[in-house]
């Protein structure tokens, strides 16, 4: 496989860059002129100077390569302008698609998020689900109209192939996921409310992309999810973890002007709530997506969330981002 990564030093095209390159792919990555890219050039990885929001830079990073993956992308329940994020989100994306087909690769590997299928509250996701009709977020409402955008370009003949991660978790999460962990584990979270969640660890979120790539059918999405349960006992699990006492849990409603006020700070302090708006009315709603069409399909095994969350929260403290040493925490 000869690859090109756009979002290659971004946390989930980072991880897949890794993953390729451990299979033995030639990769390639559309950097922009800004990033950093040391770790990536280490790896014995081609960067090609460029932005998604150039389309000739993408077709010029695209010559002699195979499989085009699209993993770069916007991404926070916070903070983010919501007009620049659905144009970010839409015009990459068409830019993308587009050069994939002036360019005639064999495969396109797009990376969506299960977050955008929108199923109803009470409903588990899956890859036929229609769209409730409403947006809990303005990502969300940006991926829904990027994965559009990208099957209107299946439509014209790109070999398009989309997976759909659940919220992502790992060794390097900084984001929604990420902050909600550190935060807990440093004793910022007062309280827990009833609500689901989906995940995947972010090792399995590379090689679902990897799998797709593989063994992925044209024209088709494949969730990618490996736990799904709720806030509560997700919660729970992590303290336990790390040997904390885990907050206690509150009705979801009660957490509402919890996350309201917070936004109303962050947007004094510039820095991001415990708990925002719009991750409180997507936990709320409940966020369950069914992976299981990635493990019959791909060939997609998940880790023990036990496991990725261990991995995940010594890797927090490693990086000096927890106050206390986790229980977990095992000296190499």
């Amino acid at each position: 496989m000869r690859a090109l990564v756009t979002g290659g030093t971004g946390f989930v095209g980072g991880a897949l860059v890794r993953a390729l390159v451990a299979g033995g792919a030639y990769v390639r990555v559309l950097a922009r002129a800004t990033s950093r890219t040391e770790t990536l050039e280490a790896l014995g990885v081609e960067i090609v100077r460029g932005d998604i929001l150039v389309r000739p830079s993408i077709e010029a990073a695209l010559a002699g390569c195979d499989t085009l993956f699209h993993t770069a992308a916007l991404y926070d329940l916070w903070g983010l302008d919501a007009a620049e994020l659905l144009a970010t989100e839409t015009e990459g994306t068409a830019n993308a698609m587009a050069a994939a087909l002036a360019v005639g690769v064999g495969t396109v590997v797009y990376t969506s998020t299960a977050a955008c299928i929108g199923e109803a509250q009470g409903r588990v996701a899956t890859e036929t689900t229609v769209h409730r009709g409403y947006f809990l977020s303005s990502y969300e409402k940006a991926k829904y109209a990027a994965e559009q955008v990208a099957f209107a370009y299946a439509d014209k003949g790109a070999p398009l192939i989309c997976v759909q991660p659940a919220a992502i978790y790992g060794p390097g999460d900084r984001k929604p996921t990420g902050r909600f962990i550190i935060n807990l584990l440093n004793g910022r979270v007062p309280a827990l409310f009833a609500g689901w969640v989906s995940l995947v660890y972010i090792d399995d979120a590379a090689r679902g992309h990897v799998l797709a790539a593989e063994n992925g059918r044209v024209g088709e999405r494949y969730i990618l999810a490996g736990t799904v349960g709720k806030l509560t006992k997700l919660g729970q699990r992590v303290c336990r973890l790390a040997g904390r006492r885990s907050p206690l849990t509150i009705p979801a409603p009660l957490a509402a002007p919890y996350a309201l006020g917070g936004e109303a700070l962050s947007r004094l302090t510039r820095r991001p709530p415990v708990l925002s708006w719009e991750t409180y009315r997507l936990t709320a709603h409940g966020f369950r997506a069914n992976g299981s069409r990635a493990a019959a399909e791909l060939g997609l095994t998940y880790t023990d969330p036990e496991e990725g969350l261990t991995r995940t929260i010594n890797w927090y403290w490693e990086q000096g981002l927890l106050r206390r040493r986790p229980a977990c925490f095992r000296d190499p």
